[in-house]
């Protein structure tokens, strides 16, 4: 494997085949400093058919892709991602991984302990939303934050709870933004028709302020943030990209027309090659996936 750092291209593996994994692999094909090298899926029709679109290769395993990559996007149920994320990096492999990171804490800790000089960033991309509205630059802490992530019943990711599959993302960028939270409790989960939780509703602490936070795939669609704030209170939508607010904070409230907001995937792959090929940050790091797998197990936990 040549290393990234020998060239200003980076070759690119896709694990996976389906839909998402064909948006990611698009995503690389259409990258300046990026090669589609090969896509590999257990389904190797579905390979093919994803290969013969981009006009690429498909492989007959994951060790076979790793062999001719750089790096690698792991786009595959979450049951998965462990494994593939550690073979990967044995392999020497930079890795970008759609969240979790892994489903367990000690999956998470064998990832870091296997990453080396490797970049691994997760697919934690409403950070990028964060950014561009001007939330990091925000030094007044809140007094409560209402967070809600719905959709309507889900046919995808039924491999696991709405809490690593929906929450999580609010659990990362909560993260993000304040840090650890001193307490996690789970005031509400249910399993509607899945073998995992479906819905579940959890509370946050805070120095000064609570995060309650409500996920659930089974209901009518919102993704939306209330942060109250000691000096006025700030609403976002994140499926419809608006900002109301009346705080004296700098807000941009434009953001949803920000070509990394129109189309945060391909942000987050351009910051993962810059991470790749330039030393820069990735957008969020193994550590940043670990951590909101901490707090997503706890409210699994907590479940009464």
């Amino acid at each position: 494997m040549m290393s990234a750092s020998q060239t200003d291209e980076l070759r690119v593996g896709v694990v996976g085949a389906g839909v998402f994994a064909g948006y990611h692999a698009s995503k690389v094909q259409q990258h300046p400093r990026a090669v589609l090298t090969a896509i590999f899926d257990k389904d190797p029709a579905a390979a093919n058919a994803l290969a013969a679109k981009l006009s690429t290769v498909s492989k007959p395993n994951p060790d076979a892709l790793f062999e001719g990559c750089d790096a690698v996007i792991i786009a595959t149920p979450a049951t998965t991602h462990a494994a593939l994320v550690i073979g990967a990096l044995r392999a020497g492999c930079h890795v970008l991984v759609e969240k979790p990171i892994a489903l367990e804490l000690e999956h998470g800790a064998r990832i870091l302990g296997q990453r080396n000089d490797r970049v691994v960033q997760v697919g934690h991309q409403e950070r990028i939303v964060a950014e561009a509205i001007g939330l990091f630059g925000i030094t007044e802490r809140p007094s409560e934050l209402r967070i809600r992530r719905h959709t309507g019943r889900a046919t995808r990711n039924l491999d696991t709870s709405v809490v690593m599959d929906l929450m999580i993302h609010d659990l990362d960028l909560l993260g993000a933004l304040f840090g650890a939270p001193d307490w996690v409790a789970t005031e509400a989960a249910a399993s509607r028709y899945s073998d995992h939780l479906d819905m579940a509703r959890a509370e946050l602490g805070y120095a000064g302020f609570t995060a309650y936070v409500s996920a659930d795939r089974d209901t009518e669609a919102e993704r939306s943030w209330t942060i109250c704030y000691p000096s006025g209170t700030v609403f976002i939508d994140f499926a419809a990209k608006t900002l109301r607010h009346d705080t004296p904070f700098a807000l941009n409230a434009d953001f949803g027309s920000r070509p990394a907001v129109i189309d945060s995937l391909a942000a987050a792959f351009d910051r993962f090659v810059c991470a790749c090929l330039d030393g820069d940050a990735p957008l969020a790091s193994a550590e940043d996936g670990n951590d909101a797998l901490r707090i997503a197990i706890a409210v699994e936990e907590n479940a009464p």
